[in-house]
């Protein structure tokens, strides 16, 4: 089948999907072609194939019964929830604490090798510091990426270099700051002391980032959060004040999402 061929079968879909979760008693293939203005034929042909990959379910009964959802949209609706549970969470809480317009405030995903970036919310003075929604990024380099990396179990950890060694990590973007794998995994294994994470320049030039986890219900880490700004002349002292910000806001975000654990670094 071509692609143009294939985009109204999707819509077709779709359509049937909405139908079928509105209607009181599950309709047969027959009231789906009438109450969508369909062909029999194409309506038959769909609904026999939505409920194959199980999409839909007959519920049985004399001509075959009618169709409710199936059960694998349930395996998607899984893992939609959780990410916009968290999303909710993070904007209401960015806009209650208002000492977080001083910096953008960023929330990533670990994906593999990357973090990609799930939300993000701009300083109030304009610094041109932001994190477009979709931007991928090494996980390595990202204050982000190495909170999430640090806060992982020590097998989940070894497991994840397994799959990504050092020798084949990919360049910094940038050559400023702390970017050998060695000194990386100096950063990442500090998380576990301190609480937080910190790209000091890596990735964008006159820039850092402090970075904690954040963990849902079940303990397991989710995203990291980040708080970036234009590096300071007096960084010691700000970077303290930082740190503790950053760790504060994750744990609450956690505790929004149902996470009781114990806190390592600055969270004891």
């Amino acid at each position: 089948m071509k692609e143009s061929e294939s985009v109204p079968a999707l819509r077709r879909a779709v359509k049937i999907l909405d139908l079928v979760s509105t209607q009181d008693t599950p309709p047969n293939a027959a009231a789906i072609a009438r109450l969508l203005d369909l062909p029999r034929s194409s309506a038959h042909g769909l609904v026999t194939v939505m409920a194959e990959l199980g999409l839909l379910e007959t519920t049985g009964g004399s001509g075959g019964g009618g169709f409710r959802l199936g059960s694998r949209l349930l395996d998607w609706a899984v893992q939609v929830s959780p990410r916009q549970d968290l999303l909710n969470a993070f904007h209401q809480l960015i806009g209650e604490r208002p000492e977080l317009g001083a910096y953008t405030v960023s929330l990533s995903a670990l994906e593999g090798e990357d973090v990609v970036y799930v939300a993000s919310r701009a300083n109030e003075k304009g610094f041109g510091i932001h994190y477009n929604v979709g931007l991928r990024l090494p996980a390595m380099y990202t204050a982000t990426g190495m909170a999430q990396l640090g806060a992982m179990e020590g097998a989940a950890l070894r497991k994840w270099l397994t799959l990504y060694p050092m020798s084949s990590w990919p360049a910094p973007p940038t050559t400023t700051g702390a970017s050998a794998p060695v000194a990386v995994m100096d950063e990442i294994a500090g998380v576990r002391r301190r609480g937080y994470a910190v790209d000091d320049e890596q990735v964008q030039v006159g820039v850092w980032c402090f970075a904690a986890p954040v963990h849902d219900l079940a303990g397991n880490v989710v995203a990291g959060l980040g708080i970036s700004q234009p590096k300071p002349k007096d960084t010691l002292k700000q970077a303290e004040a930082m740190g503790r910000l950053v760790v504060s806001i994750a744990q609450t975000l956690s505790g929004r999402l149902g996470y009781r654990g114990r806190w390592g670094g600055l969270g004891e």
